[in-house]
């Protein structure tokens, strides 16, 4: 449930109880995306053909991943 909830960067963490995570990763997929901090084409971006929205991609990705990985440590601890 935590890594569906996470498809939304940070509810998943909400969600187990980890407030100050889900706030991490809350502010920065929105100073990534809508401020546009994000790894846009840099010059060494456009030489090795990195992807547009790598830096959104990549924490939205691990916050899924994350969310998870909690999850299941809670679960078999419980």
């Amino acid at each position: 449930m935590a890594a569906v909830l996470a498809v939304i960067p940070g509810l998943g963490h909400f969600y187990l109880g980890h407030y100050r995570k889900a706030a991490a990763f809350m502010g920065g997929f929105i100073l990534l995306q809508f401020f546009d901090f994000d790894l846009d084409l840099t010059v060494v971006g456009a030489l090795i053909g990195v992807p547009l929205e790598l830096g959104g991609l990549g924490l939205w990705l691990f916050s899924i991943f994350d969310a998870y990985r909690i999850a299941k440590l809670t679960n078999q601890s419980a």
